[in-house]
């Protein structure tokens, strides 16, 4: 008896930073943690919603220290917070725990600070906060 293979899924993951050294660095970080990630990049929030509208996006790597705000592009990914249909997470180098909380409270499903977040750390973020998302889907 042969037992077929799961197929395998890729994640797209869309990275919005206003930073080309970070959104390059953070790019090829992601794009060598798994094969099944598809990396999209944006260096502005409003070309990071536009491809939001015209792909299927399954989380974003969010920076909040842009010249356009970062939470402003959080809440039109979420405007649903109970009900998200992407995930985000953001990654930015401010350390501020109001930020973080705020963040949270307004849908994003984590927070990781740029200088101290390891390859790893950022893939159990990803593979976490799309899991959430798809959970509070299917319930």
């Amino acid at each position: 008896m042969v037992l077929a293979e799961a197929p395998v899924t890729t994640t797209s993951v869309l990275i919005i930073d206003d930073n080309e050294a970070d959104l390059r660095y953070w790019s090829d970080t992601v794009r060598n943690l798994s094969s099944n990630y598809t990396v999209l990049n944006a260096n502005n929030c409003k070309s990071g919603l536009n491809l939001c509208r015209t792909r299927a996006v399954d989380c974003v790597l969010l920076d909040l220290d842009m010249p356009e705000s970062g939470f402003h592009a959080l809440l039109e990914l979420i405007p649903d917070r109970k009900l998200p249909q992407i995930a985000v997470v953001i990654l930015t180098h401010l350390v501020h725990p109001v930020l973080c909380e705020m963040a949270k409270h307004n849908g994003a499903q984590g927070w990781l600070v740029k200088q101290y977040t390891s390859a790893e750390e950022l893939d159990i973020a990803i593979r976490d906060a799309v899991t959430s998302v798809k959970s509070k889907r299917e319930h």
